[in-house]
């Protein structure tokens, strides 16, 4: 069994904290813990925007505390970010997200993610190996 809490990850390889300081990761399981998915708690921080595109990854987010918006690039959709919204990048959705005040995520994602991926200048995460 795996027991783990995010007062273990901080300050860990598993507590991530992106290069343009926009979010921080904790990575509960990752892809060398065997389970065929990652979980994380995210947090995006107040007054940011990132852009991101998971081409080498499908994810499920559910927002847990704070608020924001995501708006697909396709389309120019724009759809509120409030606690009990999750959505489904189903189709590896270009995306930016955007937080009006810090929100915490809880973050499924297949392929598992395997550790420090930060987002690749395109938005994406390297391709889990």
């Amino acid at each position: 069994m795996l027991v783990r809490t995010i007062d273990e990850i901080k300050g860990t390889k598993r507590d991530v904290i992106a290069e343009n300081k926009n979010w921080v990761s904790r990575r509960l399981l990752l892809k060398e813990d065997g389970m065929g998915f990652g979980f994380n708690e995210t947090i995006i921080f107040a007054g940011t925007e990132t852009h991101i595109w998971y081409k080498h990854h499908l994810e499920a987010v559910y927002c847990v505390e704070g608020e924001g918006e995501i708006e697909t690039i396709a389309d120019g959709e724009i759809y509120q970010i409030v606690p009990g919204t999750m959505y489904a990048l189903n189709d590896h959705d270009e995306h930016y997200l955007r937080a009006s005040k810090d929100m915490r995520l809880v973050c499924v994602f297949n392929p598992p993610l395997t550790g420090e991926e930060d987002h690749l200048p395109d938005g994406s995460y390297p391709p889990s190996e």
